[in-house]
């Protein structure tokens, strides 16, 4: 996330640069060309927050999720407190012999499965974010290639209306 950041300020830098190379054109033009690099750099600022939100978002649904996993183990664990006080007092000791062994027995495999699954939900996870990295590192990199070709475009711009009023 950081460098999708650090990425994202120096297109907004780019964006300030073309902005500033604009106000040497014809007005007309001028006005024109400053209205795209406006909604660019528009477009860059709406992107920082929506990454900034994204990050958030996630961390609430994940927070969200944990709460409501840690509520759900509370209520299985009163329900079967409860189960076991209705029983006969004899019954009701061997039943939970029973009980904590197999529940034992059945936590360590769910805790065994439930750290291998986390494991490769993670090395998945964190492939998906690598990928996704790569792809937004791209796509800012094309967007300063973009904003590179549209300087180019400002300095023929220039250059034209140089040649255009000398010959006039």
């Amino acid at each position: 996330m950081k460098k999708l950041s650090e990425d994202l300020h120096e297109l907004s830098g780019h964006v300030a640069n073309a902005e500033n190379k604009a106000a040497a054109v014809e007005e007309a033009s001028k006005e024109k060309i400053q209205a795209s690099l406006r909604e660019l750099s528009d477009h860059v600022a709406a992107t920082e927050n929506k990454v900034a939100a994204a990050a958030e978002a996630s961390k609430e649904k994940i927070q969200a999720s944990l709460k409501k996993s840690k509520e759900d183990a509370k209520a299985r664990q009163a329900s079967f407190k409860a189960s076991l006080s209705e029983k006969p007092a004899a019954a009701g000791f061997q039943w939970e012999e029973l009980q904590d062994n197999f529940n034992q027995k059945i936590q360590q495999i769910k805790n065994k499965r439930e750290t291998e699954k986390e494991a490769r939900e993670a090395r998945r996870a964190q492939h998906r974010a690598d990928d996704a990295v790569w792809d937004a590192v791209a796509a800012i990199d094309f967007a300063m290639l973009a904003v590179d070709e549209a300087e180019l475009a400002i300095l023929e711009a220039l250059d034209a209306q140089a040649y255009a009023d000398l010959l006039a």
